[in-house]
């Protein structure tokens, strides 16, 4: 089953440079107990990438509502640092957004969990494949898992992300 997510996942269509956005992959899950589905976008508005970090894999990625149009007002947005130097890859920290009714609503690292399948790269192309609980709360309070407070959004990433422009292969700015 892994392989054959493997081989759907680098066979996505990839956004070339200077493209409008594309899909690269699915987020579906809960929010607050109601099914929710987003579609990961890369290219013009989507700050979807990766980049190779001292401490790890960097990945950004972007998501809108799979059932409506690219905007900010409901976008989704989740950046962390993955540790790839073991068999099983693991979320060092992160950050993920949600944009909801006019609110922005903020999961840091110590409420998010963010439970990584795959990690593997091929030339520019990273593919990802996990699982993630966020407590999202709004302003600058960093909750916990446990905070009763907190919007809930839970669910599973699947995505081949392009390597960040910005590296090109070289270590030279």
């Amino acid at each position: 089953m892994r392989h054959a997510l493997t081989a759907l996942a680098f066979a996505l269509p990839l956004p070339a440079v200077a493209q409008g956005p594309a899909i690269v992959g699915p987020m579906s899950g809960t929010l607050e107990g109601s099914e929710v589905s987003y579609v990961i976008m890369d290219g013009e508005n989507a700050d979807t990438s990766w980049q190779e970090m001292d401490e790890g894999i960097e990945v950004s990625l972007t998501a809108y509502p799979a059932d409506s149009p690219m905007d900010d007002a409901n976008v989704v947005t989740l950046t962390f640092v993955g540790d790839t130097a073991t068999r099983t890859p693991e979320f060092l920290s992160g950050v993920m957004t949600l944009n909801r009714d006019g609110e922005t609503l903020t999961a840091t690292s110590e409420a998010l969990d963010l439970r990584l399948e795959s990690m593997e790269v091929s030339g520019d192309s990273l593919l990802l494949i996990g699982t993630f609980l966020g407590q999202l709360s709004a302003g600058d309070e960093s909750l916990t898992a446990a905070s009763e407070n907190a919007t809930t959004l839970s669910g599973s990433i699947q995505a081949t992300v392009i390597r960040s422009p910005e590296q090109d292969g070289s270590t030279d700015q």
